[in-house]
């Protein structure tokens, strides 16, 4: 999975541009879907001050049907990418906490989608999920505008690891059936015989 950052109105530099192998983010707890955005922050941006919020200024629509969750997954609504990827200065406010996921189209392999955002110090409170206006250069000044190319695991969530046992002795198991098969005839033979 390759993940590329890139900060909008800083230096070029080695944490401006990200282009190194990354681990699969976590998996979303309990199979909800979608990665937090405080996971995607930290998993992407470790060098990026913590935040209470972020405001989306875009998403790649070319991706997939975009959507988030104010309640750790258990609704999604669906992101107008038409309201925040037109010009002018209009994002999608969300909480640390709110989750984040791309439902790719049908017939499409996508293997990356990209998304910028810039970061918010207080929380939005009534206004998570809300499209609102930003000012574009009018910030503080650890937020700036952050552009990630990410994979859909890293949006999305790595689905769970399943362990299924493995037979340690095919052999020994199908024998073991067929004496039981062989005992059920026998046993099922002598009580028509009784």
């Amino acid at each position: 999975m390759t993940t590329t950052a890139l900060i909008h109105g800083s230096t070029p530099s080695a944490s401006a541009h990200r282009g190194a192998e990354r681990r699969p983010a976590a998996p979303a707890g309990n199979g909800l879907g979608g990665n937090t955005l405080a996971q995607i922050i930290e998993e992407n941006c470790s060098d990026m001050l913590a935040a209470a919020g972020v405001v989306i200024e875009h998403l790649d629509a070319q991706a997939g049907a975009w959507q988030f969750s104010a309640d750790q997954g258990q609704t999604w609504r669906a992101i107008r990418t038409d309201l925040i990827n037109r010009p002018g200065n209009l994002g999608l406010a969300l909480d640390r906490d709110a989750r984040l996921r791309v439902l790719p189209f049908g017939g499409h392999r996508v293997t990356g989608a990209r998304v910028a955002f810039h970061a918010v110090q207080r929380s939005h409170g009534a206004g998570n999920g809300s499209y609102r206006a930003y000012a574009p250069d009018d910030r503080d000044g650890d937020s700036r505008t952050v552009t990630l190319v990410l994979s859909l695991a890293a949006i999305n969530g790595a689905p769970p690891v399943v362990h299924v046992p493995r037979p340690r002795n095919k052999r020994a198991m199908v024998q073991r059936a067929a004496a039981s098969v062989g005992v059920g005839a026998a046993l099922s033979g002598s009580m028509a015989m009784a």
